[in-house]
């Protein structure tokens, strides 16, 4: 990295510091604001909400990749439509609808999401395009609003990390998730079929996999005033033998400790050569983080090793979200990445990304 990009991130983990304390002295004035009012409807069991929103992002980096030019920005859409039904019983059944009007990069704020659901004391049952148990079951990394090191920097430069096992993401799946039964709950999901890149003329640069299944497992437990839980998932599913590709086969286990807005998370991930034209690959990773959250503000720190066979992945993430207003959200993110490719180059550099997020 350079002098510049060293001093660069020096300063704005300062910043992000003093951001930091004027968040957690102000934020209790955010919600005194009266917001615009919500698109709800509540009757008879009937519980349907409509929310929609624009971000406008800018982010400045330094990079050594002379292809890519700061500073830069996007303007994202999104709505969403959750929907459902509570029985005198007691039984839900619901559908949620999420869209962006383009692909997210972080973690927290990727969308395309349209499934059905059943819930009852015998536990939860989703049918549609949403991610699966060894994404939503597994504990990493605490991130916020644009994802650290998982994030929106990405979008810029750099390469974000794995954090969880590699999976099917929100491709069409069934799932069923089990209710806690003393701290204990699980998950297994079936996608008939995962299509990335399906329109590439090279088959070589398509992702086609068949009969992927997710398997995931959490325990939380209550010890003194803290929470303390563990994860673990996988992914498995066969690779189309047209795109010449290794089989999915990733797992990951975690483990998270919560204290009221505390928390704290970390994560070890085998990618293997999952979905990848090389064989030999062996990717894995670690990461962990702290993050202080509450509905008025939050920040959060992260860090992540990914390494393979032939390159080196090294990932240091601070950011954070404040509530100006009930419908207005500040966002603002410092990613510092160091990506190696062994015997061929080095890209180092840094990337700083703010987002306004207007919502209805």
């Amino acid at each position: 990295m350079t002098i510049q990009g060293n001093m660069i991130l020096r300063t704005a983990a300062r910043a992000a510091m003093a951001v930091a304390m004027l968040v957690g002295a102000s934020a209790a004035h955010a919600q005194d604001d009266e917001g615009l009012p919500r698109l709800e409807v509540q009757w008879k069991g009937f519980d349907i909400r409509l929310t929609g929103g624009a971000a406008a992002q800018g982010a400045v980096f330094d990079d050594d990749d002379p292809t890519t030019e700061s500073p830069d920005a996007q303007i994202d859409l999104f709505a969403r439509l959750n929907a459902q039904w509570t029985s005198p019983g007691g039984i839900i059944i619901g559908a949620n609808v999420e869209q962006n009007s383009r692909r997210r990069a972080s973690e927290v704020l990727e969308a395309g999401e349209i499934y059905g659901f059943v819930a009852s004391d015998y536990g939860r049952v989703e049918v549609g395009l949403q991610d699966g148990p060894a994404d939503t079951l597994a504990f990493a990394a605490p991130l916020v609003a644009l994802g650290q090191v998982r994030g929106e920097f990405s979008r810029y430069a750099g390469t974000q990390a794995l954090l969880r096992a590699l999976d099917t993401q929100d491709a069409f799946k069934v799932i069923y998730l089990s209710p806690p039964v003393e701290g204990l709950r699980g998950g297994v999901s079936w996608s008939p079929k995962v299509r990335r890149n399906a329109t590439a003329v090279d088959s070589r640069e398509r992702i086609e996999v068949n009969n992927a299944f997710e398997f995931g497992l959490q325990y939380q437990q209550p010890v003194g005033d803290w929470i303390l839980g563990a994860s673990a998932g996988y992914a498995t599913g066969e690779a189309d033998p047209i795109t010449t590709r290794a089989d999915l086969n990733s797992w990951s286990i975690g483990a998270e400790a919560r204290k009221g807005p505390l928390r704290i998370g970390a994560a070890y991930v085998d990618r293997g050569d999952s979905n990848r034209l090389d064989r030999g690959f062996d990717q894995w990773e670690v990461n962990g983080g702290v993050g202080w959250i509450t509905p008025d503000w939050g920040v959060a720190g992260s860090v992540a090793l990914t390494r393979s066979s032939d390159r080196e992945n090294r990932l240091i993430g601070v950011g954070g979200f404040y509530q100006l207003h009930p419908n207005i959200q500040l966002r603002a993110d410092v990613v510092s990445f160091r990506e190696e490719r062994f015997l061929i180059a080095t890209d180092s550099g840094i990337a700083s990304v703010v987002e306004v997020l207007f919502t209805i």
